[in-house]
């Protein structure tokens, strides 16, 4: 800064401006207007309303310190309004200024006490993002927002400062330092202005509402789903009638599709038919699947879904019900338990058991008859007892008793013959108990034998053979061959052992037919004669009948028992079944016991 020049000795003898403006200054005027300033100051705030707005950041009064200092320095309109008095000694500029000075502070002070009345907006101060500056950053900001508000402050309150003033903020803010741009500074000012937004508070939810205190819910908390009404509607009719023939033409013809492309495979046509299926285009998928289609109201789609949705909740024509459905139980697969079986008893010990039941039945039937509980039994009079049950009535007129007890007698043997034959199987009873006792037996096992008989000639034979494998519930063939006949035989173990014995030691097989004409041959179903492979020999003194083979087999081959005859030896295999077609070929090599080879 330039050093002022000192005064020269000419200037000496006139008096110095600022000493005379100096001391022209009255000091209790200027205490006077400075007390009726803060009595009008006082007034004006206590008369101002208490609701009157303030914005948050300024202060309901002027800046005491800037009217203060203006006031102390520069006079007031009272001491300049007397233009001789107070300002006697001053240039006219000069006055001109300071009453221009003043202005300015008055406007400012009054904008200041009341922002709203003039266009100036307030000056706001913004919060500083403390969380992402680094604090020797953060003073020099504060210091710099702080310097150019004083400044400005100062500046307008004080004559002649501005100039430097702006210098000064002009060199501050070139030499200013900036405010780092990191991604560590960034995120930490984001997190912490993050962390200042409010959040909604949890809502507990409550898991009964109805046990609530209060009679009311509360608005956070969620309302039960209120369910329709329902009302009644019936079906119409021939609705489910339809239903069910669609499904079964579609299963229909499911099944005659399977049917023509096993006949296609059987013919050697897949390939073609895998063909033409590569070639043909296939159908985009459905809309709605099947397994929805039921579920979903007609014509809906997935596009649909809160609808059909409400649908199913609350229509009557929905499958989805409150009901539950309980299935029907079916018992497992597994075997069902089988009653314990009794004690196998001899017939000694059955006969005693059978006495011990009849002995107490009939003591309870006395006992019953004591208690009054059952009348009396009629005394059973025979001619033996007669004298000593009807003593007085015998003697007045024994003719007429003993015809009533031999009367008696006749009525209880009929009653007990009846009884007797009520309790007696029918015959058809019987077939059946003894089918039902060989069916049985044939779980244990089933045995098969084997018969080569030399001449099968005589009817009686035939009608033996025949008769009697149908009356043991035998099964098997009977084939006539031009040497010999082969009987073979299947069953239970007991029929086998009562056909085994007549076909080896009851039947007679040298016995001569009978000569009976035409109507005495038998005939086999066929229409051929039994036995027409063979010839009639001239004597059957030689004829034989032997066991071929015999032995336990797992399941019947022949349903039932049947003749038939074969010119050959492929056609007597043929009828065996290959099974037992090399039977045949066994009693062809079979050596008759007795005779030489």
């Amino acid at each position: 800064m330039s050093r002022r020049p000192a005064p020269s000795s000419s200037s000496s003898d006139q008096p110095d401006p600022k000493k005379t403006k100096t001391e022209s200054f009255d000091i209790a005027s200027i205490r006077a207007q400075i007390a009726a300033r803060k009595a009008q100051v006082e007034a004006q705030v206590s008369s101002r309303p208490s609701n009157s707005p303030h914005p948050p950041s300024l202060p309901s009064k002027p800046i005491q310190t800037n009217n203060v200092l203006s006031k102390s320095i520069i006079p007031t309109s009272n001491t300049t309004s007397g233009g001789n008095k107070s300002t006697g000694g001053l240039d006219p500029s000069i006055a001109e200024k300071i009453a221009a000075a003043k202005r300015r502070i008055e406007e400012m002070n009054a904008k200041m006490s009341n922002p709203y009345l003039g266009g100036v907006k307030p000056i706001e101060q913004k919060p500083q993002a403390t969380g992402g500056l680094h604090p020797l950053l953060m003073e020099s900001t504060t210091s710099a927002i702080g310097g150019k508000a004083g400044a400005g402050a100062i500046g307008e309150g004080v004559i002649g400062g501005g100039e430097e003033k702006n210098e000064k903020k002009a060199l501050r803010d070139r030499y200013k330092t900036m405010a780092p741009k990191y991604t560590s500074v960034r995120a930490n000012a984001s997190i912490s202005s993050s962390s200042n937004i409010p959040r909604p508070n949890p809502v507990i939810p409550v898991l009964n509402p109805y046990a609530t205190k209060t009679d009311t819910l509360a608005p956070e908390e969620e309302k039960a789903v209120i369910r329709k009404s329902k009302k009644l509607q019936f079906s119409q009719a021939g609705r489910y009638v339809k239903q069910g023939e669609a499904l079964r033409s579609e299963i229909k013809m499911d099944e005659l599709r399977q049917r023509i492309a096993e006949a296609s495979k059987k013919a050697g046509l897949d390939s073609e038919f895998d063909t033409l299926e590569r070639s043909l285009k296939r159908a985009p998928p459905p809309d709605v699947e099947w397994w929805d289609q039921a579920i979903l109201p007609e014509g809906a789609t997935y596009e649909d879904i809160d609808s059909a949705l409400e649908w199913i909740t609350t229509s009557n024509e929905s499958l989805v019900t409150h009901l539950v459905q309980h299935p029907i139980p079916i018992p497992a697969p597994g075997e069902k338990k089988q009653p314990e079986r009794g004690l196998m008893l001899t017939k000694r010990e059955q006969k005693k058991m059978r006495r011990q039941r009849r002995q107490a039945e009939l003591e309870d039937k006395r006992d019953r008859q004591k208690m009054g509980l059952l009348p009396p039994d009629p005394p059973k009079v025979r001619l033996a007892n007669l004298m000593k049950v009807l003593t007085s009535a015998a003697i007045q007129d024994p003719t007429k008793v003993e015809a009533k007890v031999r009367k008696e007698v006749a009525m209880r043997a009929l009653k007990h013959q009846k009884d007797n034959e009520s309790r007696k199987l029918t015959p058809e009873q019987r077939k059946e108990k003894e089918y039902q006792k060989l069916v049985s037996k044939e779980r244990t096992g089933l045995y098969c034998a084997v018969f080569k008989i030399k001449y099968l000639t005589n009817g009686r034979h035939k009608f033996k053979v025949r008769e009697t494998a149908k009356t043991d519930l035998l099964s098997g063939v009977c084939i006539f061959g031009p040497s010999y006949a082969i009987v073979l035989v299947e069953g239970v173990d007991k029929s086998i052992k009562h056909y085994k014995r007549m076909m080896l030691h009851r039947i007679d097989w040298t016995e001569q037919a009978r000569p009976l004409g035409d109507e005495g041959e038998d005939e086999d179903e066929d229409g051929g004669k039994m036995g027409g492979g063979q010839e009639d020999p001239d004597s059957l003194a030689d004829n034989k009948c032997e066991l071929i083979w015999e032995g336990e087999v797992p399941e019947r081959t022949f349903r039932i028992f049947r003749a038939r005859h074969a010119e050959s030896d492929s056609k007597a295999k043929e009828w065996l079944t290959p099974k037992w077609e090399g039977m045949w070929d066994v009693a062809k090599r079979l050596v008759w016991s007795g005779e030489d080879v």
